[in-house]
């Protein structure tokens, strides 16, 4: 009996510490996330997600910033930070009629004063979401432009 209890003890712990092998992986350590996901991790009625290595399209992934409103003080707090413009009567009225409308711009990193380095936000007032895009270059600026029209014109896609 004492044998049989130990190697199931044993094959327990030996699945637990496969399962957290796995999954240790994609826990990334503290300074290698995002400044804004630090500023925003424990903001109340935000869910702050960093997403190492997203797929943009078939060859370019990218650390992506995930900021989602889980309550109507979240997304004014989202929507003042980010400087999102008022909805003009069309886009409201698209977005009532469902229409997931992903708007894009420029934004500057951390560091205000490297006006040329900049990451790429998107945000959705459908899905009350925004997503900052850590990018390197032109080209990946381009990318991921392209990858948010996508995403508007798709209704099925989601962030």
């Amino acid at each position: 009996m004492k044998k049989r209890t130990l190697l199931t003890i044993l094959m327990f712990l030996a699945v637990v510490a496969a399962v957290g092998a796995v999954f240790w992986r994609h826990i990334l350590p503290r300074w290698q996330v995002s400044d804004i996901y630090r500023r925003y991790e424990h903001v109340e009625g935000i869910a702050a997600s960093y997403i190492h290595n997203y797929p943009v399209n078939d060859t370019l992934s990218l650390n992506v910033t995930l900021l989602e409103a889980t309550t109507d003080s979240g997304w004014a707090v989202l929507a003042r930070d980010f400087e999102m413009d008022e909805l003009s009567p069309l886009l409201q009225m698209l977005i009532d009629r469902g229409e997931n409308l992903v708007f894009s711009k420029l934004i500057p990193r951390s560091n205000p004063s490297a006006s040329a380095e900049n990451d790429v936000l998107a945000y959705s007032y459908t899905t009350r979401s925004v997503s900052i895009f850590h990018v390197a270059n032109d080209e990946e600026k381009h990318a991921v432009l392209y990858h948010n029209i996508k995403k508007s014109i798709n209704k099925d896609s989601a962030y």
